[in-house]
């Protein structure tokens, strides 16, 4: 690849990667609650830093660290998703039950059914 195309690539996924970021900082300022917020920074924050990754592998491409990028990378997109739903989930257990509007809501099954494990064992332990 001669050289100018590959600043020229550079410089476009860098460009590109910045933008996706910026909207990331942006969607966390501006969007009215924790979830929405960090389907922003989870979402664009993935894309922008995928594509600043990709940009830095190409432009050591001869020094060999284009494996180093897709790797991390590859690595990025498996703990991402993880952390953000960890959070997600620390957000809505810990948050004022009215708080988020959700049309359908998976985790309330979940966490009535800890609360009445937990009602119960603490019945069982006081009785012992």
């Amino acid at each position: 690849m001669d050289p100018m195309t590959k600043n020229l690539l550079v410089v476009l996924l860098a460009a590109v990667g910045t933008l996706f970021l910026l909207v990331s900082a942006l969607g966390i300022l501006r969007l009215p609650d924790v979830l929405t917020r960090m389907h922003a920074a989870g979402i664009a924050a993935t894309l922008g830093i995928t594509c600043l990754l990709l940009a830095t592998g190409v432009h050591f491409f001869s020094q060999g660290q284009m494996l180093r990028m897709i790797a991390l990378i590859i690595l990025f997109f498996l703990t991402a998703p993880i952390a953000t739903t960890t959070m997600a989930r620390a957000a809505y257990r810990t948050s004022p039950s009215g708080q988020f509007v959700l049309a359908h809501d998976d985790l309330a099954h979940l966490s009535n059914a800890a609360q009445q494990k937990n009602q119960f064992e603490g019945q069982t332990n006081e009785e012992s």
